[in-house]
């Protein structure tokens, strides 16, 4: 159960850390294969904003790594519970996909982290 927890929780902050690179190093690039409705005008307006969100992301991945280096179960958990509100509320306000996209593994990656006991 734990291997599994910090498995899980691994690939949570690699999702992190996938997003962070993609939002601020190839965000115009990038954007119309994930959404061909955003035009190369919007990409081009939008890549501060989208930078920024990448710093986010990119410092919900350190959190979860961080809290595991340091045997911080609570941090490793907010860092989770912060990326499943997110998965959340991109679904209620952009596309109901981006619960399953983004929010699956981080909830896995919590439940598992919630009930596996340290050795």
């Amino acid at each position: 159960m734990l291997k599994a927890a910090k498995i899980l929780a691994v690939l949570a902050a690699i999702e992190c850390f996938g997003i962070m690179a993609l939002e601020m190093f190839f965000w115009q690039q990038a954007g119309m294969k994930i959404n061909p409705n955003m035009t190369a005008d919007f990409l081009s307006q939008t890549v501060t904003m989208a930078a920024n969100q990448g710093l986010y992301n990119g410092f919900l991945g350190l959190g979860i790594i961080f809290g595991m280096i340091r045997k911080n179960k609570e941090m490793v958990l907010l860092s989770l519970f912060c990326i499943i509100a997110a998965a959340a509320y991109g679904a209620y306000s952009v596309d109901f996909a981006i619960i399953f996209k983004q929010g699956i593994i981080p909830a896995a990656a919590f439940v598992f982290n919630l009930i596996a006991k340290e050795k």
